[in-house]
């Protein structure tokens, strides 16, 4: 291939209008810059070099696309970001809600395997798994317990929906309790061992999360010394943004290589692991803020590479 046709091939790809290098392949020789259609696998390797030798390198990339960023949301994370650019995060909780499937009964699972050429890895996958529903925080200096809620396997709610029946999905009077029987009591722990009386939420901005938090801290501060405050403005689809979700993939990856042989060795093996976070980790995600908030007003409130 010529570079021309290596470079057009470059474009074509990056174009997104083709669904393989053969296709690519048949408009080169449409376009006359091939005398043949050339194999997919020959385009593949004359792209990506020429791609190379032009400095700027192409990969092809596969599994599921991530979520794209609305212009409103990117300006809310560029704003945010912005905002908070001197903030001191040590005195703030991140949190948030996270389930976890009981995706591999009785197999251990570990980040990674080694296999030799030609082999797959393969485990057992229940089509309907079980689950663990929970809220949970970190801070500088320690992580919060955890609080299951609805949606937890085996767990009886006594939470009810508008229609008056047994509540299949958070409702406000549900994270009121988490944040009145958990998340407050656990930052008043957390940041009087550090010696500090007030201290900031950060939770997500569901609209049912900024009632029951209005509730709660209204309840909350009336009757203790020192004060809580919310972060405000937390912007919508920015998991890169909460170190929590760092967190959450540590337990995961603890769970899965765990083997648990049935649901309440999963969930047992689960609590612990989220109990015995090793607190450098906490603390090194926690540091991190910073350079969140930095590296997402640097790309214009675009995602970043946490």
């Amino acid at each position: 291939m010529s570079t021309a046709a290596s470079r057009k091939a470059v474009e074509l790809l990056l174009s997104g209008q083709y669904h393989n290098c053969k296709q690519v392949a048949v408009e080169l020789k449409r376009m006359g810059l091939t005398s043949q259609v050339v194999h997919a696998t020959t385009l593949s390797r004359h792209a990506k070099a020429q791609a190379v030798a032009d400095g700027a390198p192409i990969l092809p990339k596969t599994g599921k696309p991530v979520k794209a960023l609305t212009t409103k949301t990117q300006a809310e994370r560029l704003a945010f970001c912005r905002a908070n650019l001197r903030r001191n995060w040590s005195n703030v909780m991140i949190t948030d809600r996270k389930k976890f499937l009981f995706a591999y009964p009785g197999t251990s699972v570990k980040r990674v395997e080694w296999l030799r050429k030609g082999e797959q890895r393969q485990a057992y996958r229940p089509n309907n798994p079980s689950a663990v529903n929970m809220y949970a925080g970190i801070t500088k200096y320690g992580v919060t317990k955890a609080h299951l809620v609805t949606g937890t396997s085996k767990l009886v709610t006594s939470y009810r929906n508008l229609k008056g029946g047994e509540s299949r999905n958070i409702t406000s009077a549900e994270y009121e309790d988490v944040l009145c029987k958990t998340l407050l009591p656990e930052g008043a722990r957390l940041f009087t061992s550090a010696g500090l009386s007030a201290w900031v939420l950060q939770q997500d901005n569901d609209p049912t999360h900024k009632r029951a938090a209005a509730r709660a801290l209204e309840g909350w501060c009336s009757k203790r010394r020192g004060s809580v405050q919310l972060l405000q403005k937390w912007p919508p689809n920015s998991p890169d943004l909460s170190p929590i979700e760092n967190a959450w993939a540590h337990v995961q990856a603890t769970v899965d290589a765990a083997g648990c042989q049935n649901f309440d060795n999963f969930q047992a093996t689960l609590l612990k692991a989220w109990r015995n976070l090793d607190v450098n980790v906490i603390r090194g995600l926690m540091a991190s803020l910073p350079t969140r908030m930095r590296e997402c007003v640097a790309v214009d409130g675009g995602k970043t590479r946490f």
